[in-house]
């Protein structure tokens, strides 16, 4: 009996740990996944969720920003920090999220901003957007 109910905890236990890795896992894929200098596309439809990706590494105090003005106003991303595994520092991707309603060509310019810098940048990406 002791067997059996151990048996049956691990096989609970296993099972959370795969529903937890799965649903972590199940987050929507990137439009686009674009690192410091580079730039890139992404054409969508009205009302589609657009999602960009920059690299990251937690615990390093720097972070990417989308550039205040112009398009991201009217844009509006949010964002929000997804690490790749529990543990601290790990690295993962900053995912500006956001659903155009107007079609049309839109620029977006991210900062990586280094810890206490006041303006300073490390890097700048560049996406273009194509709302169909």
């Amino acid at each position: 009996m002791r067997l059996i109910l151990t048996c049956l905890c691990s096989t609970v236990v296993l099972l959370l740990s795969f529903l937890a890795a799965t649903s972590s896992s199940a987050q929507s894929a990137c439009s686009i996944r674009i690192n410091a200098g580079e730039q890139g596309t992404v054409t969508a439809k009205r009302g589609e969720t657009v999602s960009i990706c920059l690299p990251l590494t937690s615990g390093t105090g720097y972070s990417w920003q989308v550039q205040d003005g112009g398009d991201a106003m009217t844009l509006k991303p949010t964002s929000v920090f997804e690490r790749n595994g529990q543990q601290p520092g790990a690295s993962g991707v900053m995912r500006f999220t956001m659903q155009p309603s107007t079609p049309g060509d839109y620029t977006l310019v991210f900062m990586l901003v280094p810890p206490g810098s006041a303006g300073a940048e490390a890097g700048r990406a560049f996406v273009g957007l194509k709302i169909l």
